[in-house]
């Protein structure tokens, strides 16, 4: 019987995990992926106070490495069901099952995909929803970038440093990122911009070959020459199996009060997948230390 359990490795479930410890708390933290989540794939992040610049995964292993140095318990698994009786949470995941007193849902989101031909039959054959991972396998080679945010601007100037050529394709007249990634864009010779352009088809015979776009302005529809395909259009969260318990709000994001409790007594939520205006990680680490605090003051209740 653990004090918590955390569902989510990200940078919400681990500073919860360190006010946790640092309460006494005995405290598990179950990820079925890698720590750090959308933060470790980010390529660079400048908005983090005390770090002027730095990759999105070496910011993720330090908190790791805070995480194992105040004895917090860490496994790999892959949530697949909560419940509550008699006071007791039990999660269930993929391996096996815990008990808990207390549970923060920090599972982040998920990346939204495009949904059109070609997308399942090519899925890691050259589609990509992570630039930093996967950027390396296309070298000298030309790849489309799918998105207008900061994170389709990211991966585009990311890739730029790698590849031959990045296009960037998005519906809107122009780019909507922050002036930062706009800027940073500029005099990326082989970054090319295709505004007022949507994806069809993704196509290739074992590998990806070629991205079917139209043009929304003249209607053209055409084949894109392109080696590797990054979607950038989005986040989604995956809350279904805590309906439940966490009641969601019209696109699936929970809905807490300011001290992340949900609607049941006992059970928290923070980070991105809660609903909130602003997603980066500095609110997701003041959602997780709040989390943790509002669990050790029910338990202490």
């Amino acid at each position: 019987m653990y004090d918590l359990a955390i569902i989510g490795g990200g940078v919400a479930g681990m500073t919860a995990a360190i006010y946790a410890a640092r309460s006494g708390l005995s405290a598990v933290i179950l990820e079925k992926a890698g720590f750090g989540g959308q933060a470790a794939l980010t390529a660079k992040i400048e908005n983090y106070p005390s770090f002027r610049e730095i990759e999105g995964f070496e910011l993720a292993a330090k908190m790791k490495e805070q995480v194992d140095a105040l004895g917090v318990e860490s496994r790999y698994a892959d949530v697949t069901g909560l419940t509550k009786a008699d006071g007791v949470f039990t999660v269930t995941t993929d391996t096996d099952s815990i008990t808990a007193k207390t549970v923060i849902i920090a599972n982040g989101v998920r990346r939204r995909e495009l949904g059109i031909p070609g997308e399942d039959a090519l899925r890691g054959r050259g589609i990509s929803w992570c630039a930093v991972c996967d950027g390396g396998f296309f070298r000298k080679k030309k790849v489309a970038v799918i998105g207008a945010g900061n994170t389709a601007l990211g991966d585009a100037i990311y890739l730029a440093n790698l590849c031959e050529e990045v296009c960037l394709i998005f519906r809107r007249p122009s780019p909507t990122a922050s002036k930062s990634y706009l800027d940073a864009l500029q005099g990326l010779d082989n970054v090319r911009l295709m505004p007022r352009h949507i994806p069809l088809e993704i196509k290739g015979e074992g590998t990806v070959s070629a991205l079917r776009v139209r043009n929304l302005d003249t209607d053209e529809e055409y084949d894109l020459p392109v080696s590797g395909v990054f979607e950038a259009i989005g986040l989604i969260p995956d809350n279904g199996i805590f309906s439940d318990l966490a009641e969601p709000d019209e696109n699936g994001y929970i809905l807490t009060d300011e001290d992340m409790c949900t609607k049941t007594e006992g059970l928290f939520a923070a980070g991105d997948t809660r609903q909130k205006h602003l997603r980066q990680i500095v609110t997701a680490c003041a959602d997780g230390a709040i989390a943790a605090t509002s669990a050790q003051k029910y338990l202490t209740r």
